[in-house]
């Protein structure tokens, strides 16, 4: 299988141009060869809370991202903001598009950022998601929760991010680590470029990859920039690294947890 990782700039509340640029990485990406395309976190939107709220009034991202998926014809994954009726708080939600447009999985973000208030705007999951695909059988959520996903034998991880500087060798290493401990593929986009918020701006990193269950990468994007990279993988290597060395067979879950 190979997956590309769709590394790009994302403009503040400019939703239309977002997905057009979106769309251009993945129609490339379909053109070499790639199966799957995965996108950073909120890549339609950005972080400008107030005014994703507005645009939820009259859009369906979520409608125009399966969409997006049938145009370009590849499977395709990544987060956006989608508000259920009834709620007062749209959801960072992750969706998993089929080349034909249909919705395989969905997982809206359970951990939200204390740091960015993200609770202050943002409606929390309370689930976790884990799919077999024609793909593969694949684990769709952010960096938490990885012990569970181990457990349902998840052959690859997914992971939207939008990751600033200084933290680029941090995700780079929780990336890897989540490989190496769930023993699977982990492959995390990140955004790239700046984000403005008044007088104050984020510089996203960067550096999304792909890495197998011995934590090897697969391959790299440049950093700080707009990239696109396509790595091919074989998932039954997360079956034979949980054969050559079974380390969920030696966990010592009394003991986890105890006060």
């Amino acid at each position: 299988m190979k997956i590309a990782l769709l590394q790009m700039r994302v403009e503040q509340a400019n939703f239309d141009k977002n997905f057009k640029r979106a769309e251009e990485m993945a129609k490339e990406a379909a053109s070499r060869g790639a199966d799957l395309a995965l996108l950073p976190e909120m890549f339609a939107s950005g972080f400008n809370y107030g005014e994703n709220k507005k645009a939820l009034a009259n859009r369906n991202f979520a409608a125009e991202f399966l969409c997006l998926a049938k145009r370009c014809n590849i499977f395709l994954a990544g987060t956006l903001p989608c508000l259920e009726c009834g709620n007062e708080k749209p959801s960072n939600r992750m969706i998993l598009a089929s080349n034909r447009g249909e919705e395989i999985a969905i997982y809206d973000k359970t951990h939200l950022f204390g740091v960015f208030r993200e609770d202050r705007h943002v409606a929390r999951g309370n689930s976790i998601a884990v799919k077999n695909t024609p793909l593969g059988r694949i684990d769709l959520r952010f960096p938490e929760m990885f012990v569970q996903m181990a457990i349902q034998k998840a052959d690859l991880i997914l992971i939207s991010a939008a990751w600033p500087h200084p933290r680029m060798e941090h995700i780079k290493t929780l990336a890897k680590a989540r490989a190496i401990e769930c023993q699977c593929f982990a492959a995390f986009a990140n955004q790239a470029g700046e984000e403005h918020f008044g007088s104050n701006k984020i510089c996203y990193c960067g550096s999304s990859a792909i890495f197998d269950p011995f934590g090897e990468t697969v391959c790299e994007c440049k950093k700080d920039v707009e990239d696109l990279q396509i790595g091919e993988v074989d998932l039954s290597l997360a079956d034979s690294a949980r054969a050559k060395i079974p380390v969920l067979s030696d966990r010592r879950t009394e003991l986890y947890f105890k006060i």
